[in-house]
């Protein structure tokens, strides 16, 4: 067959290449079992056979178990491959990797409290205005917590003596409804948002009673809780009592005279002679 003659002879060919003495035969052609050639014989290792291949060009891998990665000391498990002709060279060992240095601690024995604090430049130097400006402070502070201090206390007594809004009551003879001492005429003194208002009562009867305004308001801070109180002389000369209204502001104390005219009390006029 002309297949066969053709196998038979590449088969001769490569055993005279590779100096095989032993001639093929005939009948070792022909039989249908493939043999084994040298180099399926270089690629085993361990020198044994390998199982009989069909005629395929198809290379299979076989499934490599992944070797363990060589240390300092070890060495890589595959072999290097072997091709005919060639001798197998040794195997290198593979290089350790560079280990890390050790983290060592910073030495704090060597750095000294003169190398981490700067050095105190205001040490000596204070002047003397220094605590002549801290002592001004500190007086403005007291004084500002004194001043808060007393107007705090004073509208207290005030709450306490006059109530709120401010009232104050009195009794006096002053020749109205033909009071006496026995029966003086009763008066009233009221802040009356911001307003200071008297209400009399002759001889302490109150279907007689007068009321008198003052004619203006009482300004300022706190002139709403300001006290009022009255005061009984003659400041004009006709030998009658008048009727003087002091306002007690925080700064000073105003007043305001009413003229007594014997029956009752009127503002005064230019033709009035006050002597306070």
């Amino acid at each position: 067959m002309p297949g066969t003659d053709g196998l038979s002879q590449k088969r001769a060919s490569r055993q005279r290449k590779t100096g095989d003495p032993t001639p093929l035969q005939l009948s070792e052609a022909l039989d249908g079992e493939p043999r084994a050639t040298e180099d399926d014989f270089m690629l085993d290792d361990d020198g044994t056979t390998s199982p009989n291949r069909s005629h395929s060009t198809t290379i299979r891998r076989a499934n490599l178990v992944s070797p363990p990665r060589a240390g300092a000391s070890q060495i890589s498990p595959i072999p290097q491959r072997r091709t005919g002709g060639q001798i197998p060279r040794p195997e290198q060992p593979t290089a350790s990797l560079p280990t890390s240095l050790p983290n060592k601690p910073y030495p704090r024995g060597s750095i000294t409290r003169q190398q981490v604090l700067p050095p105190n430049i205001f040490k000596g130097k204070v002047h003397w205005l220094l605590p002549l400006g801290i002592g001004m402070i500190a007086m403005l502070v007291l004084w500002e917590l004194g001043s808060f201090t007393l107007a705090w206390g004073l509208a207290r007594y005030d709450d306490i003596r006059y109530g709120n809004p401010r009232t104050y009551q009195t009794n006096a003879v002053v020749g109205h409804g033909n009071d006496s001492p026995l029966h003086p005429t009763h008066f009233i003194a009221i802040n009356l948002n911001r307003q200071a208002i008297v209400v009399e009562f002759p001889a302490g009867n109150p279907s007689g009673a007068q009321s008198y305004v003052v004619p203006y308001y009482i300004l300022g801070q706190g002139g709403d809780l300001t006290p009022i109180t009255l005061e009984f002389r003659d400041v004009t000369g006709d030998g009658k009592p008048d009727m003087i209204i002091h306002i007690h502001l925080q700064t000073q104390d105003q007043t305001f005279v009413f003229v007594n005219d014997g029956n009752k009390f009127r503002p005064p006029t230019s033709k009035d002679n006050i002597h306070l």
